[in-house]
């Protein structure tokens, strides 16, 4: 089975705000949504974000009256320059972090792995937004049961036998607290190695133990 994607984990029909929403609209969006992030939109395009970080500038700095601190004076200054804004233009960080939704969920955690970037705005081929994904959606995977994991990773280790008139027994599959051990034996190393992988993309699955045995190594390089 493959990776899932984008779109079958992220937050549809998300609260957005207009570029000129005063700062309290935003703040009060962002409570409603109980989200980390909101998409300032322009028509239906995402044009910026603007996350519960950029809105806490303005308390920090009390709209921008407070001075610089001695120490972190470069990202103190983008954040003083936020606690004076008084609209989402201002306030907004641009431009807006696109994905699309049939993007694997592996390409949205190696985008969102960045501290400084709350959420993506998924988008689709028109670039009007579709959805939003933060890190809350993917830790939400996580709440997959075991049984639930095992009858996947078992599904996704079926494509892989392509050798039937060698092979053995289906690989047994345990998983628990998330972890997946692979025990049996299998005719070919590439398929030892293929199930491991497969069971490596099942989402959820926090790690695998792949004990599984081969008669024959068909990926090692002979003739040199």
């Amino acid at each position: 089975m493959a990776e899932p994607v984008v779109g079958a984990v992220m937050i549809r029909s998300p609260v957005t705000v207009p570029s000129g929403a005063p700062l309290k609209q935003v703040a009060c969006a962002l409570l409603t949504a109980d989200a980390c992030a909101v998409p300032v939109l322009a028509a239906r395009t995402p044009i910026g974000v603007i996350s519960e970080y950029d809105i806490l500038a303005n308390l920090e700095f009390h709209g921008g009256i407070d001075p610089l601190p001695i120490l972190g004076a470069g990202a103190a200054r983008r954040r003083r320059r936020q606690a004076r804004a008084t609209c989402a233009r201002e306030l907004m960080s641009s431009p807006a972090p696109l994905i699309r939704e049939n993007a694997p969920i592996g390409v949205a955690v190696r985008r969102l792995s960045d501290p400084a970037r709350a959420a993506l705005c998924v988008v689709n081929e028109r670039l009007e937004l579709t959805g939003l994904l933060t890190r809350r959606e993917l830790l939400a995977i996580y709440r997959r049961t075991d049984a639930e994991l095992a009858a996947e990773v078992r599904r996704a280790l079926e494509p892989g036998r392509s050798r039937p008139a060698r092979d053995r027994a289906t690989p047994a599959v345990l998983v628990l607290g998330g972890v997946v051990t692979l025990d049996g034996e299998l005719a070919y190393r590439s398929q030892v190695e293929h199930a491991g992988f497969a069971a490596s993309r099942v989402a959820g699955v926090v790690a695998v133990h792949n004990n599984l045995r081969y008669d024959v190594d068909d990926l090692l390089v002979t003739g040199f």
